[in-house]
């Protein structure tokens, strides 16, 4: 059972080694790495790894006599998103030729992880989806708490993640005021700041193809046999810096996803204050300090319910995950 990685970037020099020794450190045989236009020399990062495959974002001229993502690369120009389905769909083509079984699609902010207790081993769980006849696999996210301005290696130092959004009884449902600058005001938001979605490992075996960088379809339009098992870490602003470049990679995104559904109000709050040219960084680290950094009283609130901390949580919001930093403290030492 051979496993792979597809990933597209864009500077993300600080995540990418990270991510790719914890995935080759978890049994992954090839992680292919597609660079869109990155000016942050990330791949010199891992130009060391042998398992690694670095290109750039396929033209989409190369598939332009594929009828069936004329969704992609008729939109490529201009989402970031059309262009990451092209390069997963890329390769699968050369999962084929190189005889790996699975492919999971991620980003650089992204960690696969089989079970939450940890215990079972990547080559098991490829294994038990390929003999129960997966298509593809879905994975749930779970999200970081960012507990620090600034991380070194934050793969390898935080173990404390977001098990979900939304919870079966409303006494147990997060919520967190956001301050609105330019409305002097306050949103109400989810303590859930990523998407939900999560993302997908894909058997090389079936005829699927893209539908967006979460979701996949069959070519034929056939019905697909998917499991919802395993996870994805999501370091999504996980600190200050990686908060201030993401916004600032979003300020040339359109304010739509491929979908045509508009972004949502908050991100694009977080696009407009980032790039505003009135705000230093030491006015934006005090904003990321008080709206999306978990102090320890912000942390101690995620134990509790809405209702004044007197009903005890049916669901636990917080989870330790430390096998990446197992990992991590393995191969860098």
């Amino acid at each position: 059972m051979r496993v792979g990685v597809v990933m597209t970037v864009k500077n993300e020099a600080r995540l990418l080694r990270q991510n790719i020794l914890y995935h080759l450190g978890l049994g992954i045989d090839k992680v292919y790495v597609y660079l869109d236009n990155t000016t942050d020399h990330g791949d010199q990062t891992v130009s060391d790894l042998k398992a690694v495959e670095i290109n750039n974002s396929v033209s989409p001229e190369s598939y332009k006599n594929v009828p069936y993502l004329e969704k992609f690369w008729s939109n490529a120009a201009v989402h970031h998103t059309a262009r990451q389905c092209l390069n997963t769909y890329d390769a699968i083509q050369k999962c084929k030729t190189e005889r790996i079984d699975w492919l999971i699609s991620l980003d650089a902010d992204e960690l696969f992880l089989t079970t939450k207790d940890q215990r079972q081993s990547l080559k098991e769980f490829f294994i038990a989806a390929s003999n129960e006849g997966a298509d593809i696999v879905n994975l749930k996210p779970m999200e970081v708490i960012a507990r620090k301005t600034a991380y070194k290696n934050v793969m390898q130092e935080e173990t404390l993640f977001k098990t979900q959004k939304n919870f079966n009884s409303k006494f147990d449902q997060i919520y967190q005021k956001i301050f609105d600058p330019y409305q002097n005001s306050y949103l109400t938001v989810s303590y859930w700041l990523g998407h939900t979605m999560g993302k997908g490992a894909i058997n090389i075996q079936s005829s699927v193809i893209p539908n967006n960088v979460h979701r996949y379809s069959a070519i034929d339009g056939s019905e697909l046999n998917i499991h919802n098992n395993g996870y994805i870490l999501h370091y999504h602003s996980y600190d200050f810096e990686d908060f201030i470049k993401k916004f600032q990679n979003f300020k040339t995104h359109p304010d739509t996803f491929l979908s045509g559904n508009k972004i949502e109000d908050l991100k694009s709050l977080w696009i407009k204050l980032v790039n505003d040219k009135h705000y230093s960084r030491e006015r934006l680290m005090e904003y990321f300090e008080k709206n999306l950094l978990f102090t320890p009283s912000k942390l101690k609130r995620l134990n509790q319910t809405r209702m004044w901390n007197l009903l005890k949580r049916k669901e636990s919001a917080v989870i330790s995950i430390d096998l990446p930093k197992q990992i991590l403290d393995q191969v860098q030492h």
